[in-house]
Parts: structure tokens; sequence; C-alpha cells
């Protein structure tokens, strides 16, 4: 009965994700999802779009599609312009050196770098993301692997190293050699506290 929960609010957030970067996907794959998670998303872009989404991860939590494809910091396991885009949801707060991460996204595709993070703007944004962050994170990791939800040799990578306000993920932006080619934003909390972004991103001319 847990996991069916499980499955349906990971289909739910899959379908809420779709909806907001379909309109910046290429009609021709490959995509790299940067940060795969349980694969709920590449499996739903597959299905509706019909392009090939190839999962990479640093640790294997797949519930739904293939396995992920091992990544690491440093530089991606993947050719030049292997990708016709590439895919980083939500997973921007966790790396060392998030600028060299988009910039090696932008090496290994042909295409936008389509980026979804969450950020917050003074300090009721912060500290509702700091919730948000610790129960969809830690909480929601531990509790779906007690349960054998996703796959018993999972490692918990998520430790998060930075809450993002627009000004500091331009920054990173910017110093990875990349521009905001377009932007959406869905509000969480009102007047602008806390919302989720879409950007997509080209590289700088």
């Amino acid at each position: 009965m847990l996991t069916a929960l499980f499955d349906a609010v990971m289909e739910r957030r899959a379908g809420a994700l779709a909806e907001q970067v379909r309109a910046a996907l290429p009609a021709e794959g490959p995509v790299l999802d940067l940060g795969s998670g349980t694969g709920h998303l590449a499996a739903r872009l597959e299905r509706e779009l019909g392009v090939e989404v190839v999962p990479a991860d640093v640790t294997d939590l797949h519930v739904v599609g293939r396995p992920p494809v091992p990544i690491a910091d440093g530089v991606l396991p993947f050719a030049d312009g292997a990708f016709a885009a590439a895919l980083l949801v939500f997973m921007l707060a966790y790396p060392r050196e998030p600028a060299a991460l988009l910039a090696e996204a932008a090496r290994v595709t042909r295409g936008p770098v389509v980026l979804v993070q969450t950020l917050h703007a003074g300090g009721a944004g912060y500290a509702w993301l700091r919730v948000r962050e610790f129960v969809w994170t830690v909480v929601a990791f531990h509790a779906s692997k007690l349960l054998g939800y996703v796959p018993r040799g999972a490692r918990f990578t998520m430790g998060t190293r930075r809450f993002y306000t627009d000004a500091a993920l331009r920054r990173d932006v910017g110093a990875a050699g990349l521009r905001v080619r377009a932007h959406r934003a869905r509000a969480v909390l009102p007047g602008g506290a806390l919302a989720v972004h879409t950007w997509v991103l080209e590289r700088d001319a």
C-alpha cells in the first residue's frame, strides 16, 4: 500500500514536471536526464513525447525505466554533442561545483540545457525551502529505502550544499558560459517568496 502511494506521488510529480519542460525539448532525442532519481520523469517523457531519454545519476535510485548511467563530479562520460538536450531537475543544489556541471551538460548537448530549480527570495521563502528540501530529500530517501521502494544498494548523495536565489543561480549559469534563452516560473508561495523556475539555457555568444 505504501509503495503504491509512493508511485502515485512520483507519477503526479513527473506529470507536472513533464508539463513544465515539454515545450523546451526537441522533437527528436536523445535527451540526457542528469540526476534522474527514480526514473519517473524520464519514463514519462519517453512515453508521452516518443523521444529517447538517457537517465544519469551518482547513485541508482531508479524504480521505473532503465538504470542510470553512473556519473560523478568532473567530466561526464559522454561525447561532445551526444544529446539533443539536457535536463537538470531539482539537482543543482547538490554538486560541489554546479557551474562546472552546467558546463559539462552544455558540452555533451547540441541543443538546450533545461534547468528546473526552486528559488527563494526573503526569509520566509528560505525557511520554507529548507523544510521542503529536508522532507523531499532526507526523509523521502530514507523512508523509500526502508520500505524497499528504491534499490537497497542506493546511497544517499543529496546533501544540500546551497539554496538558490535568482541572482546566485544566474551567477553559476554565467560562470558556465551559458545564458537564459527562456524562462517561466510557478509560484509556491505568494509574492515571489518561493517559486519553481524553468530556465532554458544556451551557450553565451
